[in-house]
């Protein structure tokens, strides 16, 4: 989308809800589907919608419409999916912990790709009886912490699991016939995921598993991301170079039909922007200071490790300024930017900060103020309201009706 665009359904949202609010659209979600679609490969590749970096109900239901399949992590997620009308075929449950909710959550047919032991043991009858197709997450050595990449992570199975893994559910009469590695988040090059896959195959061939689908998990980067310590090498990312990564998967896995990704950053992050307005400005000597009516701490947690783009409406052209732009809240840490800013904002100016798609409004809190509106801008550009600003009544709601221990109350802990 143009900025112009992202302008003018700014100013119709901010009109209509008011600041802070999130401003989301559907078109730069096709425009990253279709970078990812137009991958050279010797294979299909099929994208799943990671539901947990975006649960906008007006998403996952243009992504159900055009036929695509959705990748849950929680209970929450499954309940949500299934309400949305996706049949068993199209969701795919990862994630940890699942024997502590599946079985309750569970829907006939459904697509588990199990991450432990402990899960394989817990769920295999209900697999069986429950007709899922299943798969296992391995653990491969490319996979790592971001912040401290000496540790390797939680995530799937040992090497030595799988084979005990896949023996416990052959004898369960259940066969795997996927498998899944997950590396990070902004993963930095296309090589990478060529020694995961390497990894992978080994690992099954230890395994005697022939998988029909590999899944290389998410993680592709934001070309427009920077961290606090400066622009991230992510930006280079290969597209291309990585689709020809991909084409190595049936010398890898000769069974192969298909190769999975499950992206949910580099689909939505950019399908968003959150829009706040200046409340006061403070001059000091260490900085100019725009108190604003939203910021990291309710709306934006990413912004203690990522620099996004920001603009402000109407745009201003005064010499640039060091500039601290603050949330509403009584903590240092609600700072959303420290950076250059035009010296001629003003009260009442508008905000954007921008990539304000993924994680977002999961990780909004409800720190002193309730939960902000979120615009859909969808397909035909007509705008909805999908959800209207918190009031002070549904705020303090779930204090209002406690129960004691032991007594039936829905609302209590």
């Amino acid at each position: 989308m143009t900025a112009s665009t992202w302008e003018a359904i700014i100013l119709s949202s901010v009109r209509h809800c008011g600041t802070p609010c999130y401003v989301y659209a559907y078109e730069p979600i096709e425009a990253a589907f279709r970078q990812i679609d137009c991958l050279q490969c010797s294979v299909p590749v099929r994208q799943w919608l990671s539901f947990k970096t975006q649960p906008v109900a007006p998403v996952i239901r243009c992504w159900r419409r055009l036929g695509h399949g959705v990748e849950v992590v929680s209970e929450f997620e499954v309940l949500a999916a299934r309400k949305e009308g996706y049949p068993a075929s199209r969701i795919l449950v990862n994630g940890v912990g699942k024997h502590r909710w599946l079985e309750r959550a569970s829907t006939r047919g459904i697509r588990v790709h199990f991450d432990s032991l402990t899960e394989i043991r817990a769920l295999r009858k209900v697999a069986v009886s429950e007709g899922w197709q299943v798969g296992i997450r391995c653990h491969v050595a490319e996979e790592c912490d971001p912040d401290e990449p000496q540790y390797g992570g939680q995530f799937g199975l040992m090497p030595d699991e799988v084979r005990i893994g896949t023996q416990l559910l052959r004898d369960a009469g259940l066969e795997v016939d996927s498998v899944h590695f997950h590396l990070r988040t902004m993963v930095t090059s296309p090589s990478a995921y060529r020694r995961a896959l390497i990894e992978l195959s080994d690992i099954c061939k230890e395994a005697d598993l022939r998988p029909h689908y590999v899944d290389c998990g998410g993680g592709l980067p934001v070309a427009e991301a920077r961290t606090s310590k400066g622009p991230c090498a992510e930006g280079a990312f290969d597209l291309v170079a990585f689709g020809k990564v991909l084409s190595e998967v049936p010398s890898l896995f000769p069974e192969c039909e298909e190769i999975w990704l499950e992206n949910g950053r580099f689909l939505t992050a950019r399908a968003a922007v959150l829009v706040i307005r200046v409340l006061d400005i403070k001059d000091r000597p260490d900085s100019r200071y725009l108190i604003c009516d939203g910021g990291r701490t309710n709306h934006a947690l990413v912004s203690d490790w990522e620099c996004h783009r920001l603009f402000t409406i109407p745009r201003r052209g005064g010499p640039p300024q060091h500039t601290t732009v603050c949330g509403p809240n009584c903590m240092a840490y609600d700072r959303l930017a420290r950076c250059d800013l035009p010296s001629d904002i003003e009260v009442g100016d508008i905000v954007v900060w921008a990539d304000a798609g993924a994680y977002h409004v999961p990780w909004e809190t409800r720190f002193s103020h309730g939960l902000a509106p979120v615009v859909w801008c969808d397909e035909s550009g007509r705008l909805w309201v999908g959800r209207r600003r918190e009031s002070f009544s549904e705020w303090w709601r779930p204090w209002g009706s406690m129960a004691g221990l032991g007594e039936s109350n829905e609302e209590s802990p």
